[in-house]
């Protein structure tokens, strides 16, 4: 019983840890694979298949982006995005990318 607990406390500490280098490169490799088909998603790339949409480097340059913002947008129902069903991690590891785009 005692390794259950130890397990499930392990597991939520590292749902709510935050963003380690490692996640912002699995977010990466996931924007490439679901997001690049319509948004610019590095700073290499200048365009996009669909026009006028944000590119990621400019949401993480938005005044007061957070991470929480970028998460609320991957899971709200928008008209142009096509409906992704992104798991808490995929979450996590794309607003882990976005967020590592924005210019210091």
């Amino acid at each position: 019983m005692k390794t259950s607990w130890l397990s499930l406390a392990l597991t939520l500490a590292m749902v709510n840890a935050p963003a380690s280098a490692q996640d912002a490169e699995r977010g990466k490799a996931l924007a490439g694979r679901w997001c690049a088909n319509c948004h610019v998603v590095d700073r290499a790339t200048v365009t996009a298949r669909s026009d006028g949409l944000p590119t990621f480097p400019a949401l993480a340059n938005r005044a007061g982006m957070t991470d929480a913002a970028l998460k609320g947008a991957m899971t709200a129902l928008h008209s142009r995005m096509p409906d992704f069903e992104l798991g808490a991690r995929d979450q996590n590891d794309l607003a882990a990318y976005i967020l590592s785009l924005k210019s210091k």
